[in-house]
């Protein structure tokens, strides 16, 4: 039998399971870029407001580090400056999960050794994996270039732009691929393929916020962008990427040939026989699982807090100078108002977003503990459900508030110490801890469907995504204000910019109270699955 025998069949099992996710992932992605390039078209309607976009674009690190180099002053190259770096991003690191999600933890979860029982081949759950992701890449490129040209810009470029992105979701789905062999549990297959993906941002940041370019071309995230759509497409670039997915996928499957069925190539850690003095409660086994990916988020925002807040202080003026744009910022924050608190407190907003993403990790904690059958070993002793419950979600709760804490304090520090005045930084520490009812709320969401509803509890990333693209909709002007009210982080003042309004914050914690209720009376009510 080869060993590839049934990978259509579970290519399609795969497609099946993701109806849902894939169709709208795929076209919000699509999508996105199209919006992008009107709205630039919009803002910057001259040759030389454009080229004076991508003047201060080129002259503000912060920029050149979280989106790259500006290659041409034009409506197609700002637009492939605004999606390159950040799309490729997201559909790398939603291709690695995936990728992750089809092969470790189905062989985690014990549904990998029931297909293994049939006419199955060796390596047909990861072919199929991988190929099912490399063809939704591929198939998101196609559309987003369809759109982009749909909306008059050049074909070359469009596809140019659309061939970067896959590319980028083909290599991190291949590195998913990699690390879902090395690994023997989920969880620290996700943690290892998050640390590669960290280190290829930051080389390539590093690189071109510090004019190293040579740097960012050992990144694969540094060979998207230099693919240069709509500024003289350089195909070749393609070639490199290419041949390191199939390193990558020709190095997963034998590694797979290399292991057991549910075991990894590096043995797991043991613990100590015996447990010590402070583990004899839920809420101290709590902490200990979620201790380590506490200390690295919180450590994480911090640092890059850090560099934010000094990098912010000065230089944008020069950048953000539409007309649009500053009377944005004067209706947002009044006259007193200036570029780079407006751009310190919208950095603040989209890091929320993130630490909101941690959040719903923590929370959906719970269904991953009953799924894998250990929350059975804590209720088997005297301990109610609610108890159990409890432990985690208080975790939930007080981690993001120690990684929002830690974002306020580093970027204030940073913004400060660039600026000359310290006393910034409790204003900029109140501005990113204003954000933890709406992140609570993201958490109550999850809490809410992990009790209530067990087998949708992953909906909770599709309501995260679903708001992140109507913010982003409603910011470009395309959508209805009154649909944004159902957005958590529409409500949070930008204390930065002088808003003090408290009660959309109280509004907000008592939803994720309610929500969180709701999740732990559902769960005393049904059974454990």
């Amino acid at each position: 039998m080869s060993a590839l025998t049934g990978a259509g069949t579970i290519a399609r099992l795969i497609v099946r399971r993701d109806r849902l996710i894939l169709p709208v992932w795929g076209l919000a992605a699509a999508v996105f870029p199209m919006s992008i390039a009107g709205s630039t078209a919009a803002l910057y309607p001259t040759a030389e407001s454009l080229r004076s976009v991508a003047r201060g674009a080129m002259d503000n690190p912060t920029q050149l580090a979280t989106r790259g180099p500006v290659f041409d002053a034009s409506v197609g190259g700002l637009t492939a400056w605004t999606v390159g770096s950040s799309g490729a991003m997201l559909l790398g690191l939603v291709s690695m999960l995936l990728v992750i999600r089809h092969t470790r933890v189905e062989e985690e979860s014990g549904r990998r050794e029931l297909l293994g029982a049939g006419v199955v081949g060796r390596h047909a759950a990861l072919a199929a994996a991988l190929g099912v992701v490399f063809a939704a890449d591929l198939l998101i490129a196609l559309l987003m270039s369809a759109a982009l040209m749909s909306g008059g810009l050049p074909a070359t470029g469009s596809i140019a732009l659309g061939l970067s992105l896959a590319a980028a979701g083909w290599t991190f789905a291949a590195v998913g691929a990699v690390v879902a062999q090395v690994t023997e549990s989920a969880v620290a297959a996700r943690g290892l393929g998050l640390a590669v993906f960290v280190v290829c941002f930051l080389v390539r940041a590093v690189g071109d916020a510090g004019g190293a370019h040579g740097l960012s071309w050992l990144s694969p995230l540094g060979w998207t962008l230099h693919l240069r759509p709509f500024a003289g497409e350089r195909w070749w670039v393609l070639a490199p990427l290419l041949a390191l997915v199939a390193l990558l996928a020709t190095a997963a499957h034998l590694l797979s040939a290399r292991r057991d069925l549910a075991a990894g190539l590096l043995p797991p850690r043991l613990g100590p026989a015996t447990a010590g003095p402070g583990l004899r409660s839920p809420l101290a086994l709590a902490w200990r699982l979620h201790r380590g990916q506490l200390v690295a988020w919180s450590a994480g925002f911090a640092v890059g807090g850090l560099a934010l807040g000094g990098a912010v202080s000065g230089g944008l003026e020069g950048q953000i100078d539409a007309p649009q744009i500053m009377d944005m910022i004067a209706k947002v924050g009044g006259e007193h108002a200036g570029p780079a608190d407006f751009f310190l407190n919208y950095l603040l907003s989209m890091l929320a977003w993130i630490v909101a993403a941690y959040g719903i990790v923590s929370a959906l904690r719970l269904r991953s503990e009953e799924s894998a059958g250990r929350a059975d070993l804590v209720l088997v002793t005297p301990v109610s459900r609610a108890r159990w419950a409890l432990s985690h979600l208080v975790i939930a709760a007080a981690g993001p508030a120690v990684v929002l804490a830690a974002l306020g304090a580093a970027t204030g520090l940073g913004y400060g110490l660039s600026a000359g005045d310290l006393g910034r930084l409790p204003q900029v520490l109140g501005a990113a801890l204003a954000y933890l009812p709406a992140v609570w709320a993201m958490t109550g969401i999850a809490a809410g469907l992990a009790g209530l509803l067990p087998r949708l509890a992953s909906a909770s990333w599709g309501v995260w995504t679903a708001f992140i693209l109507l913010d982003v909709f409603g910011t470009l002007g395309q959508v209805d204000e009154t649909l944004l009210t159902i957005i958590p982080f529409v409500h949070v003042p930008w204390v930065v910019l002088g808003q003090t309004s408290t009660a959309p914050l109280a509004v907000l914690t008592a939803v994720a109270a309610a929500l969180t209720a709701l999740g732990i009376v559902g769960l005393r009510r049904r059974d454990l699955t």
